[in-house]
């Protein structure tokens, strides 16, 4: 067994460790201690409070805007004003991970370990900094990760050659369309046209409602997959790279709380961290690599996908050619993956994960998501992926500065 998978396994068998909860709290703990084991690294747990449950701020959204659809049948005014407020509550929770549905949400503590770079003896400070990134805490299951739903999107998806909305995006457009439809009514227009165009709106409304209630209230999965690969993958990077530090690079490694959904502890990390700068820090995140292909993400996000760093995808499909005995390879996602939050900031980030056929993580938010189903070879090539774009990396870096 591999150091990645032995991390990614132990990591695993700490039950419920969702967002702000206390076994996310110990597996942050249990990590700091696995980190500084490997010697010539420290850590600290870096604490902040947060609202994690996404899924229930939008919820509230969605409840407000059916409302809003219903209302508007009798008084369209008043329910335009109600539809307008839940699509830019549902915007800028989407986009910033806050509004006032989130307010009504409880808020936890979480934490984020942070292992700086080790100095150099000898040598003067690399000019880059690269920050190896992944989520600790565990997601939860519901129906919106059956396997059939998830499917029938990735077909989707593939069909639109991965352009295809994200599900925020699909939440904001049946709110902006009842509101269309309330405008209109507020203007005296009327009649059985404008009654079934109404219709389906609220249907997706009504069924959004459900979804997220019943996912704000689930059991947190194992998250073996999903992403304790991915931790495992980090820290194994991170002291192959310890052993053989690059030239150009610092290597500092953040493992986030809270991380699930919407990426919570890596904007509070780089929030707090202000000294990191587009031509100075690189970020490379690790997403779910519990099993199938290694991929890097052309663009993720739920809402307004966000393309990653031209230079790094550049840079990973050169990798791609050199060694096509990995199977590395391009995916457009409509989700949040673990470097995301950082692209948003305008940093150089990619994401590495491995992905099935149509682009799906095996097994992710589901409770057949355990350390004893993962595959040991996938771990392994994402750690080799990451490994060869890291010095792809410096050896871009011996030239030029990523932009």
């Amino acid at each position: 067994m591999s150091a990645a998978a032995e991390i990614a396994r132990s990591l695993s068998a700490i039950a419920d460790r969702g967002a702000g909860t206390n076994a996310e709290r110990r597996a942050a703990a249990w990590l700091a201690t696995e980190v500084e084991r490997g010697g010539g690294r420290g850590t600290a747990l870096e604490t902040f409070w947060c609202r994690p449950n996404w899924a229930m701020a939008q919820a509230w959204h969605a409840g407000l805007g059916l409302a809003g659809s219903l209302v508007s049948i009798a008084t369209p005014d008043v329910g335009a004003g109600l539809l307008a407020a839940a699509l830019l509550c549902t915007l800028a929770d989407a986009s910033f991970g806050t509004s006032p549905g989130r307010r009504l949400t409880p808020e936890h503590a979480s934490q984020n370990v942070v292992s700086p770079a080790p100095p150099r003896a000898g040598s003067a400070t690399p000019p880059l900094r690269l920050i190896v990134t992944a989520n600790l805490d565990a997601g939860r299951q519901g129906l919106a990760y059956r396997e059939g739903l998830r499917r029938a999107s990735a077909k989707l998806r593939a069909a639109t050659g991965g352009r295809a909305p994200g599900w925020a995006a699909w939440l904001a457009i049946a709110l902006a369309w009842a509101l269309t439809v309330a405008l209109l009514r507020a203007t005296g227009s009327g009649g059985t046209a404008l009654k079934l165009a109404q219709l389906l709106p609220t249907v997706g409304l009504v069924l959004a409602l459900a979804v997220l209630l019943e996912l704000a209230g689930a059991a947190w999965c194992p998250g073996a997959g999903d992403n304790a690969a991915g931790v495992g993958v980090a820290i194994a990077l991170v002291r192959a790279l310890d052993a053989a530090p690059p030239a150009h690079a610092a290597v500092e490694l953040v493992l986030t709380g809270a991380g699930d959904g919407q990426i919570v502890g890596l904007r509070r990390y780089l929030r707090r961290h202000r000294e990191h700068r587009p031509r100075t820090t690189v970020v490379l995140g690790l997403g779910p690599c519990g099993a199938g292909i290694p991929a890097w993400l052309r663009s993720d996000g739920a809402l307004i996908p966000r393309g990653y760093s031209p230079v790094l995808r550049r840079l990973a499909a050169e990798v791609a050619g050199q060694d096509p005995g990995l199977g590395l390879r391009a995916l457009r996602s409509r989700g949040s993956s673990p470097a995301l939050a950082a692209r948003y900031a305008g940093l150089p980030a990619l994401t590495i994960t491995a992905r099935d056929p149509l682009g799906l993580a095996p097994r992710s938010h589901r409770a057949t998501d355990t350390g004893e189903r993962l595959d040991d070879d996938a771990i392994e090539r994402v750690l080799l992926a990451c490994l060869a774009l890291v010095d792809a990396i410096d050896a871009y870096l011996a030239d030029v500065t990523p932009a």
